[in-house]
């Protein structure tokens, strides 16, 4: 499988991630309740294929999985991404550090501020984002990272230094994409201290306030100024990964054409799907390689 560099980091991902955050009904990841050795399995198997790219996040809860996984592979051979939901300096370092023992590992290749809605949110969050950079300098971060839910904090990120790569949600239909009008929910999600609190809720009650994805079918406008957006992040040689591809499920009767449409978006170095079988992994990795790269971008 092709690799490429998130934007002008030596950080060399493949084309296709493994993600270990997919929503279930309970409030957890539906890989989080695999057992360590199920999920590790899965990512060993994901990277005999050719990924060598795996994204998890504290709040996912499956970094356990993932240093089992490690156990099977060179540190060197596979990216670890993973997300931090903290604002200030001391609850980033605390969170940080927690998350290299439960992984297993010295250092991350990137680090992301975990579901950015807003600039407003962005700028509230600068002391965790300075936090990453120093430990960027300090070797133990190779790439600093935002992940993004909301068209706000999506065009930020082209004014914010020190930004090396995006996660952007995007797919073919624009279902839980950015949109520039948050709902209530995201709104108040905005705030990092109800996103610290949300946090404690027990998973249940999580899931229970958090909309539908079918709900959260975005504006043709949104979802072109998403893209404009992204490309405009690529340009400034800042790395761009695709999630939320096949929009949590919603789009699993079209999956293939879902994979294709961002697969072939010139402006996305990888896409990370949350792969839940091997049979999964080999239906995507078949989709992934076999592209021309098209590039689909809206003018």
């Amino acid at each position: 499988m092709e690799r490429v560099k998130l934007g002008s980091t030596d950080v060399e991902v493949s084309r296709l991630g493994m993600g270990t955050g997919t929503a279930h009904p309970s409030g957890h990841c539906a890989q989080a309740l695999m057992s360590t050795k199920e999920l590790a399995g899965l990512l060993l198997y994901a990277f005999d294929r050719g990924i060598n790219f795996w994204d998890t996040a504290v709040q996912y809860r499956t970094h356990p999985h993932v240093r089992e996984a490690l156990r099977g592979v060179r540190r060197t051979d596979v990216v670890i991404s993973t997300k931090l939901t903290t604002s200030g300096p001391k609850d980033t370092l605390r969170e940080f550090n927690s998350a290299l023992r439960e992984l297993g590992i010295d250092y991350v290749d990137v680090c992301l501020l975990h579901a950015v809605r807003t600039e407003r949110e962005l700028r509230a969050r600068s002391g965790a984002l300075d936090t990453l950079l120093r430990l960027k300098d300090e070797g133990k971060v190779r790439a600093v990272g935002m992940s993004s839910h909301g068209l706000g904090a999506l065009k930020a990120v082209t004014t914010t230094p020190g930004i090396d790569a995006v996660w952007v949600r995007i797919n073919l239909a624009g279902i839980n994409m950015d949109a520039a009008k948050l709902g209530i929910y995201d709104r108040v999600a905005a705030v990092p201290w109800v996103k610290k609190t949300a946090a404690l809720l027990p998973k249940r009650l999580q899931a229970a306030l958090r909309p539908s994805p079918e709900a959260l079918l975005v504006s043709e406008d949104d979802c072109r100024e998403v893209e404009e957006t992204a490309a405009k992040i690529h340009a400034l040689s800042k790395g761009v990964v695709g999630m939320k591809v096949i929009a949590e499920g919603q789009l699993r009767t079209e999956a293939k054409r879902a994979v294709e449409y961002v697969r072939d978006l010139s402006f996305v170095d990888s896409l990370v799907i949350g792969m839940l079988n091997r049979r999964e992994i080999e239906e995507n990795c078949r989709i992934v390689t076999a592209g021309g790269g098209t590039p689909c971008v809206t003018e």
